[in-house]
């Protein structure tokens, strides 16, 4: 931790800490209080900056005795104790660079120690107050606390006041500083407006304030009855000094703990029993117990006596003893940092952390299980001073597993009977009586206190809740004009939010009636004005009214989820106000008086709870105008952003809601949507980007002018010149499938409007996405083919003429193999159309001129290589199972994101969505499904090895119906039962089928490859056979070569000569009598 100082050459003269301890519990001056008082004025001032972490359990020590002599009545203790606890609020000092790493559980002890204040009753408002403040500066890592935004990711850096801030969360976690917080926080909730427990109240909530950015911390609050204390502070005044903080309290709480709504219909303990320690009775003490009375220092009494001290001041126990995890007073497993999820000291069940666990020789703390022996016979300060409940009746110590700290019991010098304490026990007791207050698991407990004791019943806490949420958001909407009055209100709104996710909290909301006003500021000025539920200056358009519009429609959309707000909301126009803000126009003088990037905010805000609320009552929202109104803002809006909110919301309406796909069709949507898709633009990779999306990016389309539109806000980066994003056009491809499916009428009307021919050009469009990596774009272009174009026959014709049907094959070559089952799907439903067969059989690649056939044929070899369906010799290697073959590779296959071997979070979510999706299985079955169509026999082009693929294909139905047959005796077999006889015959017969149809197949296949390595032979015959001619015809060139070099002699030259003149003279003739004989 930066703060932590490596060197203390500022610290005044060295204190030696035992000498302190040793002046508290020597014989001879453990009565001499001022030297007391001015022991611990001399080591605050001997450490201004801070203690040093080894010297903590010392420290912790002088502070225990100084507290429990506070607690006699001594009040001469209380301003040396302040500045002790005041200055443990300062950075710790680090003597060596392993200290904070190794001693990290003397903080974590400290911490406890300085909780048990605020848990303990009795003590002066004041002392308790330090504590507070101690606590929150200690959470706030001494004034270093990053912002929210920074806090939102995780920690990296191994130094800075970030990682320390995480660190200081974290010890205060495990120190169990929540839980004491909490029961403070519930006696001042209880305590007298002018009782000196009732001051604490503000202080605490602030400290709990500081805890609740750390989401352990959050969850700890709610174990502990945070739920129950923040609804007692709501529920007071709306101008109160903690009503702020519980706000924002509350708003931590339940965001960063989600335990925080599934605990809001459980039974809750109440204030009482919180005050108490969250204590009813069981092992950890009784809380009615009256205080032990015990001899301690002060006036008649005798000397004190501690358990012995070691070397490094660690307080005996007595006995040697261990915590229920088997290590020394509870240390936590893994050494001083903790194993568990709370640290080895904790105040849960009225056990009081002023125990430690002990260090070893130099401080620190090994870890190890060994047993810590302590010196016995000793005795301790006083019962007042009583670590923890009594033991129970078998004489083990109650704590739990979690490494706790163990009950040590210090019993009195001189007085071992409970209830010895005189007079001046009584006036202890009458004391803590007028504090109104009561400490946790029977430590402390008066006889006075023993009627309030007992714990009232158990009782959810969402209807107290909601009640002081409604009351408090009632008189703010009414009353509150002040900046601090609104933006209180926008927090409140915000806790609301979050809290109507749970549906126990719905019903309470609506019981109080809160969804009145919040309907009555949703909608007004719009419609109306409600000035009984809701103020004139709450409908200004500045910052926070703008925010509470946002606030209340989410609020309100929430709350709809009820029948019968949801009633209450068409009644009251909140259909027809959010469609206002949808409405491209003019607009009504309410929507206009927003600025442009407010209005544009809200635009979108509207499309969201329109996505939400129009599946829940389609016919208001038929009745307000929605599709006239859906429809012209997706024909004329500017912003990408909020066009692709648009549809998204029509996607959800038309799949939830299928009638409405008649009025917007009949409006005129289709014609709209098809435009979108058509329009890609200009740019270079708009068309697929990496995994078929680009982000969040918003463009304007260029279509239309402002002057129709308030809103001319746009964000993030644009694709083209004037070509939509594909995110947009995804979601029109979307909504266009979901209109045409099994819709004939809309499937009429795209033909009409020229979507055929704008369908094609997507699909040629694929051709431009990256191979390596699906798109989801791809997918919905094939979709929409699929279901709009296909089942309709003319559709399906212009489609084919159009050369559709090598688009899709060309796709299925070279797209990405995560698209290969929708191909499939689209190219065997369009091989349903005998017309289409020519296409298919005329079709040849572009890149390595193979037929359709062959494609088919090699994809279906890629899975029958990832299962070794098929042997080395080209036969089933697997007759008995032939679809599942060895079940095992026959050859490498690279990985789809071997190209990448660092993506992004969206791309591995993208990838790991479409190739889940991608089962084998399907691609088989549509490989055979093509052929059978168009005939397993209707392919001459293919050569004999393909037909020994092709026989395999040809009996997949069977290959299935063996596996299914397989399957159904597996079952069997593990559930135990036994099939009848005619069922255990059919069975064995259909598994037998396909098994010996395997075999037929394998022959089948064997003889194929034969013929095919018979021609090969034949083939390789001729060759060698043209080779052999070659050969001789070169060698009798050769010859002819040779002789013409050789010398001829002067006959021989004579002779030639002859032959020549001869040759000559006949080949002239011949040619001179052809010429005569044509004349």
């Amino acid at each position: 931790m930066s703060n932590m100082e490596t060197v203390t050459a500022t610290n005044g003269p060295v204190v030696d800490l035992d000498k302190v301890i040793a002046l508290f519990t020597g014989p001879n001056s453990a009565d001499l209080h001022e030297r007391h008082v001015a022991a611990i004025n001399r080591l605050c001032r001997s450490n201004p900056n801070g203690f040093a972490i080894r010297d903590l359990p010392k420290v912790q020590q002088v502070l225990q005795l100084s507290v429990a002599l506070l607690r006699r009545g001594i009040a001469l203790f209380l301003d040396p104790v302040c500045d002790l606890v005041s200055a443990l609020g300062k950075p710790f000092i680090r003597r060596t660079a392993t200290d904070e790493f190794k001693m990290l559980n003397h903080i974590t002890n400290i911490l406890a120690a300085v909780g048990s204040i605020l848990r303990t009753a009795g003590l002066p408002s004041q002392l308790q107050i330090v504590a507070v403040q101690t606590i929150t500066t200690f959470a706030n890592a001494y004034g270093n606390r990053p912002n929210v935004l920074e806090l939102s990711h995780q920690q990296s850096e191994t130094e800075g006041p970030q990682r320390q801030y995480h660190t200081n969360q974290s010890l205060l976690n495990k120190s169990g500083v929540v839980g004491d917080l909490i029961t403070a926080l519930a006696r001042a909730l209880l305590a007298d407006k002018d009782a000196p427990a009732a001051v604490l109240a503000t202080p605490v909530t602030g400290a709990l304030l500081a805890l609740s950015y750390n989401p352990d911390n959050c969850t700890s609050m709610v174990e502990a009855g945070m739920l129950q204390c923040l609804a007692a502070l709501l529920d007071r005044d709306a101008r109160a000094e903690t009503t702020v903080m519980a706000a924002e309290l509350m708003w931590n709480v339940v965001e960063n703990a989600p335990l925080a709504r599934a605990v809001l219909t459980q039974p809750q303990p109440p204030l009482q029993r919180l005050a108490r320690g969250g204590d009813d009775g069981g092992d950890g003490g009784d809380a009615s117990e009256p205080r032990e009375a015990g001899a301690g220092p002060g006036p008649g009494s005798s000397s004190l006596k501690v358990a012995t001290l070691d070397g490094n001041g660690v307080l005996g126990a007595g006995a040697p003893y261990r915590s229920a995890s088997g290590r020394p007073n509870g240390a936590a497993p893994g050494g001083m940092e903790g194993g568990g999820n709370r640290s080895n000291v904790s105040t849960r069940g009225g056990i009081s952390p002023f125990g430690f666990a002990p260090p070893d020789g130099d401080g620190t703390v090994d870890g190890r299980d060994d047993e810590w022996a302590t010196t016995t016979g000793s005795q301790s300060l006083d019962d007042s001073f009583r670590i923890g409940a009594a033991a129970n009746g078998n004489g083990h110590h109650p704590y739990d597993d979690l490494g706790e700290t163990p009950d040590l019991l210090l019993g009195a010098a001189e007085s071992p009977v409970d209830g010895v304490g005189g007079e001046e026990e009584s006036t202890d007791a009458a004391e803590w009586a007028a504090n109104g207050s009561n400490d946790g698991g029977g430590v402390f407990a008066t006889a006075t206190t023993t009627a309030t004791a007992a714990a009232t019943a158990d009782e959810p806490v969402v209807q107290p809740l909601a009640k002081a949420l409604t009351g408090l958001l009632r008189w703010l909407l009414l009353k509150g004009f002040s900046k601090a009055d609104k933006e209180l209100r926008n927090d409140l709104l915000v806790v609301f939010n979050l809290l109507l996710e749970a549906s126990g909290f719905r019903d309470a909301a609506a019981q109080t009636r809160v969804f009145e006003p919040l309907l009555a500021a949703a909608t007004c000025p719009e419609l109306a004005t409600r000035p009984d539920l809701i103020a004139n200056y709450a409908l200004t358009t500045d910052a926070l009214d703008h925010e509470l519009r946002l606030l209340v429609w989410s609020a309100m959309v929430h709350g709809c989820l009820l029948p019968e707000v949801l009633e209450a909301a068409v009644a009251g126009g909140l259909m027809r106000v959010l469609l206002l803000y949808v409405n491209i126009g003019e607009g009504h003088p309410a929507v206009r008086r927003w600025n442009p990037d407010q209005l544009a905010t809200l635009r979108a805000a509207a499309l969201s709870k329109l996505h939400t609320l129009s599946p829940l009552c389609p016919d208001e929202y038929e009745r307000a105008g929605g599709p006239a109104t859906l429809l012209g803002f997706v024909g004329a809006t500017t912003g990408a952003a909020h066009l692709e909110a648009a549809l998204r919301h029509l996607h959800h309406l038309f799949t939830l809601v299928p009638e409405t796909r008649d009025s917007f069709g009949a409006a005129g949507l289709i014609p709209v949507l098809l435009g979108i898709i058509n329009d890609a633009g200009g740019g270079t990779g708009a068309d697929g980007g990496v995994l078929g999306h680009t982000g969040n990016s918003a463009t304007n389309n260029g279509r239309g002018g402002s002057g129709r539109n308030s809103f001319t806000h746009t964000t993030g980066s644009t694709t083209g010149a004037a070509g939509q994003p594909e995110a947009v056009r995804h979601f029109a491809l979307l909504c266009l499938t979901a209109m045409c499916t099994v819709h004939a009428e809309n499937q009429r009307r795209l033909r009409k409007a020229s979507g055929v021919g704008v369908l094609l050009t997507a699909l040629a469009r694929l051709r431009t996405l990256d191979p390596l990596l699906p798109a989801p774009y791809a997918v919905a272009v094939m979709d929409c083919i699929w279901a709009s174009v296909v089942p309709d026959r003319k559709s399906t014709a212009q489609f084919l003429v159009a050369q559709g049907l090598d688009r899709v094959l060309n796709h299925l070559e070279t797209g990405n193999k995560g698209h290969r089952p929708v191909a499939l799907r689209l190219l065997s439903d369009l091989l349903e159309n005998t017309r289409s067969h020519p296409f298919f059989h005329e079709w040849m690649s572009d890149i390595n001129k193979q037929t359709a056939a062959h494609l088919l044929l090699s994809i279906w070899m890629e899975e029958d290589t990832l299962r070794g369906m098929t042997g080395p010799d080209g036969l089933l290697s697997n007759p008995s199972n032939p679809l599942a073959g060895m079940q095992k590779r026959t050859k490498w296959l690279p990985p789809e994101n071997v190209a990448y071997g660092n993506m992004s979070p969206a791309k591995k979510e993208v990838i790991a969505m479409m190739m889940d999706n991608q089962n084998g299985e399907v691609v088989l079955a549509k490989i055979y499904g093509i052929f059978k169509l168009i005939g397993f026999d209707s392919c001459p082009y293919l050569d004999q090895r393909d037909h020994a693929i092709l026989a395999a294909v040809e009996k997949y139905a069977k290959f299935r119906q063996g596996d299914v047959w397989r399957s159904i005796q597996a079952d069997f077999d593990a559930s135990g039962m036994q099939p009848t006889a005619p069922d255990r015959l059919r069975l064995e017969s259909g598994i037998e089928l396909s098994a010996s149809l395997a075999m037929a197949v394998r022959e089948a296949q064997a003889r194929l490859l034969g013929r095919a390595q018979g021609t090969l032979k034949a083939a390789e015959t001729k060759l060698f056979d043209g080779m052999r001619a070659q050969a001789k015809l070169e060698a009798e060139y050769r010859f002819i070569q040779l002789q013409e070099r050789t010398p001829l002699t002067l006959a021989e030259m004579r002779r030639a000569k002859e032959q020549k003149t001869t040759m000559l003279k006949n080949s002239l003739q011949s040619f001179q009598f052809q010429q005569a004989g044509e004349d």
